[in-house]
C-alpha cells in the first residue's frame, strides 16, 4: 500500500504467553525482528519518475508509450521548488529519492527516525523492482486546503522545458 512504510528492525520482541484455561500469563523477552509501519499525515504528493538503467520496453508496456526524459533532474527539482514556493498553501521543498524495494523486510538498527518516516513514501514491495523508480516528492505543511481532496496536484510551470524530451 503506498503512503506507508513496514519494515523489520533488530530489536527486544516481547512475547506473552496466556496458559488456557486459567488467568495465568508468563512475559519474556529475547532479541528478534520486530515488524514496524510508519506514515507521514501530511498530503504528499509524488512524480513518479524511472532511473537511467531502467528498461524502456518494460516502462512502455506497464505505463504507456509516451515517455519523456529529463536530461536535468536537478533543474527540474528547482523549477518544480519554486513553483510551490509560489502557491498559497505552503511546500516542503521538493525531494528526490530513489525508491527502495524493502517493503516489509528488514533494516538495518541504526536506520534514523527520519529516514523511518521516509519509508513511508519512498518504498515499494520487491515486486515492483524493474521500474527502478526515482520520485520526485513534496509535502503540504499545516492543514490541508479542500483543493487537496483530488488525488493530484496541478503544475504549470508556464514555459517549455528545454531539457525534457519525449523519446
Amino acid at each position: 500500500m503506498e503512503g506507508k512504510g513496514h519494515f523489520q528492525s533488530f530489536s527486544t520482541v516481547t512475547t506473552v504467553t496466556f496458559v488456557p484455561g486459567s488467568d495465568e500469563s508468563s512475559v519474556g523477552h529475547a532479541p528478534g525482528y520486530v515488524h514496524t509501519h510508519t506514515e507521514l499525515l501530511n498530503p504528499t504528493f509524488i512524480l513518479s519518475c524511472a532511473l537511467p538503467r531502467a528498461d524502456l520496453g518494460h516502462l512502455r508496456s506497464r505505463f504507456g508509450v509516451w515517455l519523456v526524459k529529463i536530461y536535468n533532474p536537478k533543474e527540474f527539482a528547482q523549477e518544480l521548488a519554486g513553483y510551490l514556493g509560489q502557491l498559497a498553501d505552503r511546500f516542503a521543498g521538493v525531494e528526490g529519492c530513489v525508491v527502495h524495494y524493502n517493503k516489509g523486510g528488514r533494516v538495518r538498527p541504526t536506520l534514523s527516525n527520519i529516514a523511518r518516516t521516509r519509508l513511508s513514501y519512498s518504498q515499494k514491495p520487491v515486486t515492483f523492482s524493474q521500474d527502478k523508480e526515482f520520485r520526485f516528492v513534496t509535502h503540504a505543511m499545516g492543514s490541508p486546503r479542500s483543493r487537496f481532496n483530488d488525488d493530484y496536484l496541478y503544475v504549470d510551470l508556464g514555459h517549455s522545458l528545454d531539457y525534457v524530451n519525449v523519446i
